[in-house]
């Protein structure tokens, strides 16, 4: 058997009423969901800071801060000793 002939079986044992309603409620759960997208988005969000909360703008810094230490460091280990007091220098300046 072909699959179209398979499909046109499977297709003629099914009710009709019960494939329209089935089609109508998802069409108006879709439409539902559609209609009040930004409010669910907007729950989600919430949901989502309730869980995991931003940080503050000082612990962005002192992340920011200990990065940038990080770095330096990586950088002078790879310098001579001349370069690693330049570099230095010029850290403590900022």
């Amino acid at each position: 058997m072909s699959a179209a002939t398979t499909l046109l079986q499977t297709a003629a044992t099914l009710p009709y009423g019960q494939v329209f309603r089935t089609t109508a409620t998802l069409a108006l759960l879709g439409g539902t969901a559609m209609f009040f997208r930004p409010l669910l988005v907007g729950i989600g969000r919430a949901l989502f800071l309730t869980v995991r909360p931003r940080r503050t703008k000082a612990e962005l810094a002192a992340r920011q801060a200990q990065r940038d230490a990080l770095a330096r460091e990586r950088r002078a280990a790879g310098l001579n000793e001349v370069e690693a007091a330049e570099v230095r220098a010029m850290a403590c300046r900022h």
